[in-house]
């Protein structure tokens, strides 16, 4: 039996690069409520949520180029080049001007949306490949990859409000260095085996086209699209600017609860505990997820997604002469983040099944996760902005559960074709 190739430099690379991302998340939320202090200037919710917008539209671009570029020239180069825009990204935010910041903010957030381009098709790829005949541990390296993203995200979110506190701007210096050690560990990954693609442009665009018309495919995305919304809802810088805005609303507790001194602190341990706690739910899912069928799990997770809504629902007008609620709203947030935690793994999963199918493509197939990741913050930062500034922390609430229906309804067409396929391959 051939050696398994090991996974660990890669995964390592994805931890510190994530983060990198969710602190870099909070101290440029952090950056943009302080401006709001020190300056006339009106920093809107509308204005943050556009920054992932640029992020995503130029992420969701150049991804399927990238991640086809990745099929022909190997992803051993993709997954050096990427950190290199993150390094650059992260090093001129160091520079963003106070008056007027939103127009160069923009700018970084292209450069970091090619990063993102660059590099996610290239590793889901790389995971695809290297798994290839092994099922069980391509379910088990894909929740692992979740698991270090997530849990990425919540060491850079307790960091980041960290970093503001004791370095401000040069939290920014900071991480561009550690972006050194990202192109380290994945120079250390070990080359992985991949059919390239060697036909013409016109051929490979063709093939594609049929790819992308895949019944199951077809029926997937929606979901994914409307999960992905989620996440730009609640893990970029929206929601750290309205937890730390000056601005109140007095039937509302949880705007601007974390303003003042000291916020930046706790809002990075209030945030990193729940992330972190994603993450103990993703490692669980990671050993767990192939006993059960992944189509169940997905629908699994809508149920969480209505039951975290009614706990944050609690939580923000919870009254505060009965403090005990609190202890009724916290355990059905958890138990409803850890339905939800079921989702991304199995649609990963999911995701490299149907790649199977195309493994010469399997770069572009794996891009889709950047796409749609891509168009799904688009839609959370875009909507989740406008919901805010009319409803406060409630919009948030409204928006996510109308979100979670649109992904139930397209789990059910999906299921539907999936009991056709099976039916056909049987």
């Amino acid at each position: 039996m051939a050696r398994r190739q090991t996974v660990t430099p890669l995964l390592t690379g994805t931890f510190i690069l994530r983060a990198n991302s969710g602190a870099g998340t909070i101290v440029l939320g952090l950056l943009l409520a302080h401006m709001v202090t020190i300056s006339s200037q009106r920093i809107t919710s509308v204005q943050v949520g556009l920054l992932p917008v640029a992020f995503y539209i130029s992420e969701l671009t150049l991804a399927p180029f990238m991640g086809g570029l990745s099929d022909r020239w190997g992803r051993h180069k993709f997954l050096l080049l990427g950190p290199v825009f993150g390094l650059i990204q992260a090093g001129l935010l160091f520079f963003t001007p106070i008056r007027q910041p939103l127009p160069y903010l923009l700018c970084l957030q292209v450069i970091a949306g090619i990063s993102g381009a660059v590099t996610v098709p290239a590793v889901l790829g790389y995971l695809a490949d290297i798994t290839v005949h092994d099922q069980s541990r391509r379910v088990r390296v894909m929740s692992l990859y979740e698991l270090v993203t997530s849990g990425g995200i919540a060491v850079g979110t307790v960091l980041g409000g960290l970093l503001w506190d004791w370095f401000g701007r040069l939290s920014f210096v900071l991480l561009a260095v550690s972006y050194l050690l990202v192109i380290w560990c994945m120079w250390l990954s070990p080359i992985a085996h991949q059919i390239v693609s060697r036909e013409k442009v016109a051929e490979t665009a063709q093939r594609y086209l049929i790819i992308l018309r895949t019944p199951r495919l077809l029926a997937f995305l929606p979901a994914w699209l409307c999960i992905s919304a989620l996440v730009g809802i609640w893990l970029s810088s929206q929601l750290t600017f309205i937890l730390s805005t000056p601005v109140r609303y007095s039937h509302q507790l949880l705007m601007g609860s974390m303003s003042g001194p000291g916020g930046g602190r706790l809002l990075s341990l209030v945030l990193g505990g729940i992330v972190l706690f994603f993450s103990l739910c993703l490692l669980f899912w990671a050993f767990f997820l192939q006993k059960i069928p992944r189509l169940r799990l997905m629908f699994t997770s809508i149920i969480g997604v209505y039951l975290a809504c009614i706990a944050l629902f609690g939580l923000n007008h919870r009254s505060p002469d009965n403090p005990t609620m609190i202890y009724v709203w916290l355990p059905l947030l958890l138990i409803g983040i850890f339905a939800e935690t079921s989702f991304a793994p199995a649609a990963l999963a999911y995701l490299a099944d149907i790649s199977e199918g195309a493994a010469k493509d399997r770069g572009m197939v794996m891009g889709l996760y950047s796409i749609f990741l891509g168009l799904g913050q688009i839609l959370g930062n875009g909507l989740g902005g406008m919901f805010a500034h009319r409803f406060g922390f409630d919009g948030l609430i409204y928006l996510t559960a109308l979100l979670a229906l649109v992904a139930l309804l397209s789990l059910l067409w999906l299921f539907g074709k999936e009991k056709k396929y099976v039916e056909a391959v049987d």
